[in-house]
């Protein structure tokens, strides 16, 4: 007798694929690598700057200016007053009680009462100090209540609490700012330095 034998008996059995492509980790695409490059240098970047901003702050306004309209404009009429007047001044601060002398020098008309000095810090607003100076003559002079003339006046005030570093320093006449106008009367000291008291300062602005 005599089998049949079909299509399918003579199909060979099925071979495994040998086409399959291989497999590669990630961290050995250069692509993968890429991308993580530019996220490191984007993280970087943006550090660099929030330590930036922290630490280089913007610089204080230590000029002034008035608003006429809608235009603010310097105004540098206190400040060349006292270049013309050649006003200056020796400021020491006393290290064990905090008291401020400022020696002035030039020629104004007359010198005032009172001046306001400022120790403008340039990154922490929370340091700034602003303190009223008296006009003292000396002692010969307390005694009259008469300054004498030619005398270089004395002008004295008092820290609440030592301060030293990097500071902008502000000595000025006690005048008002007239709106629209700006400054007509008085004289300006401005200038950076660094306070260490027991150390006396030069108080003069820069050269124009």
């Amino acid at each position: 007798m005599t089998q049949s034998i079909t299509g399918r008996d003579n199909q060979p059995a099925s071979q495994p694929s040998t086409n399959r492509e291989p497999f590669t980790p990630w961290y050995r695409e250069p692509w993968a690598w890429y991308i993580v490059g530019i996220l490191m240098v984007t993280f970087a970047w943006g550090g660099f700057q929030v330590y930036t901003a922290f630490t280089h702050q913007d610089s204080v306004v230590i000029d002034d200016y008035y608003k006429n309209g809608k235009t603010i404009n310097q105004d540098m009429t206190r400040i060349d007053n006292a270049r013309s007047l050649a006003v200056a001044g020796i400021l020491t601060i006393d290290e064990l009680i905090g008291e401020v002398r400022v020696k002035m020098q030039g020629s104004p008309d007359a010198w005032p009462e009172q001046l306001k000095l400022s120790f403008l810090s340039p990154v922490f607003k929370d340091k700034d100090k602003a303190i009223t100076l008296t006009r003292s003559f000396g002692i010969s002079s307390i005694a009259s209540g008469i300054a004498q003339p030619g005398q270089n006046p004395v002008y004295v005030g008092q820290l609440e609490a030592l301060i030293d570093g990097r500071y902008y320093l502000q000595l000025e006449t006690l005048d008002e700012l007239i709106p629209e106008v700006g400054y007509e009367t008085g004289w300006k000291i401005t200038l950076e330095a660094v306070v260490s008291p027991g150390r006396p300062i030069t108080l003069k602005n820069p050269d124009a």
